[in-house]
């Protein structure tokens, strides 16, 4: 190299610099090349990896993610099932050796295991789909901890036949015409909290100024046909004619509208002048796993186009991918499209949090009087 006779007439002490300047980056692309081989070492492929999930639509979730995931990478999904707060007690239970690999949660529920410090922050330079996902998905804990993967949205659901003029606001709960006929979800559910914010944001209060919200929810629960804590409680009394307006989920939204067609009765979804509720299914890697690399290999598998594709076809998740394109009949189903995207409002689930049991409290004292 020196010989050549570009570099004729240097001196011996550039000659000196320039060799040990190769010299490192020799000895750099060794080290590269070794920690490659390093890296696959320290990271064996496990023969399946444990995910802690909801039962709901298993046989479709199989199709759509276990599957290809072994298909693709060699390892068996095997599913630990059950609701929120069970298989968050399992974690806990299992804190010191953990056997579970990845976990589904909905925020709150994700956010009380970050405090129970069962989660760890995921790597994104494991996930590149995160760049292919909404960007209040990407982190909505913080942190790191936890990435949406779906999203749902809580709609205003009313009966046209029966409400004129048409349902446009959180404020037409206290109409006189629908008195009697509105029912509401309780505190302690999953969107009880977001009530309570949207009724404060309605009435000139704001998440840090919920009193406008207590005063007109105390003046409003006379006029309730009852409280729900599961949405089908609410489509059995839409399908009873006891209710004509209330807030649904989207992931029952499919439930009502066929509950409607099979009834004979119209119903139709708005989104109400101060916006929608919006809220994420998140998944987490669990702290302590020996498969973190793992698990963020999973992370990435859902949050994939084609997979985010194939859930939202079959029904069982609204998209995150902002490049997912539906049929229209598949999109009005779900959470989806320009209008319900933008429209979408995300509430501090840490703030909720904090004071979630003084809402209860004060929520279950107002029913009372």
């Amino acid at each position: 190299f020196i010989t050549s006779p570009l570099y004729k007439g240097i001196s011996i002490l550039q000659e000196v610099v320039i060799r040990r300047l190769f010299t490192g980056l020799l000895v750099f692309s060794l080290c590269v090349l070794t920690w490659g081989a390093f890296a696959d070492e320290v990271l064996p492929k496990p023969t399946k990896l444990v995910v802690s999930t909801w039962g709901f639509n298993l046989d479709l979730i199989r199709k759509n993610i276990a599957e290809p995931f072994k298909e693709k990478y060699g390892i068996e999904i095997v599913y630990d099932l059950g609701n929120n707060a069970a298989r968050l007690a399992r974690l806990v239970a299992n804190k010191d050796n953990p056997v579970v690999d990845v976990v589904h949660f909905t925020r709150a529920y994700a956010y009380r295991a970050i405090q129970e410090g069962l989660l760890q922050p995921y790597n994104p330079n494991n996930i590149p789909s995160l760049a292919e996902i909404y960007e209040w998905a990407r982190d909505p804990l913080g942190g790191h901890y936890a990435v949406g993967y779906a999203v749902q949205h809580l709609a205003l659901a009313y009966r046209p036949d029966k409400i004129t003029p048409p349902v446009t606001s959180w404020k037409d709960f206290w109409r006189d015409d629908v008195a009697g006929y509105i029912t509401l979800p309780d505190m302690n559910t999953t969107y009880g909290p977001s009530i309570l914010i949207m009724c404060a944001r309605a009435w000139g209060g704001s998440e840090e100024d919920l009193e406008p919200g207590w005063e007109k929810l105390a003046e409003l629960m006379p006029r309730l046909t009852t409280i729900y804590r599961r949405s089908s409680e609410a489509i059995t009394l839409f399908q009873q004619e006891e209710v004509w307006l209330a807030p649904i989920p989207s992931f029952a939204w499919g439930r009502l509208t066929a509950a409607a067609e099979a009834t004979g009765f119209p119903v139709e979804q708005v989104i109400p002048a101060e916006g929608l509720v919006g809220e994420l299914s998140v998944v987490a890697v669990v702290k302590g796993t020996p498969n973190a690399y793992w698990a963020e290999k999973y992370i990435d598998f859902i949050l994939s186009h084609e997979v985010q594709t194939a859930e939202a076809l079959d029904l069982v998740d609204s998209p995150v991918n902002m490049y997912v394109e539906l049929p229209p009949e598949i999109g009005a189903k779900l959470t989806y499209g320009e209008e319900i995207i933008d429209a979408l409002i995300f509430f501090d689930q840490a703030f909720i949090a904090q004071h979630l049991d003084e809402w209860i409290a004060r929520w279950n004292e107002i029913r009372t009087q």
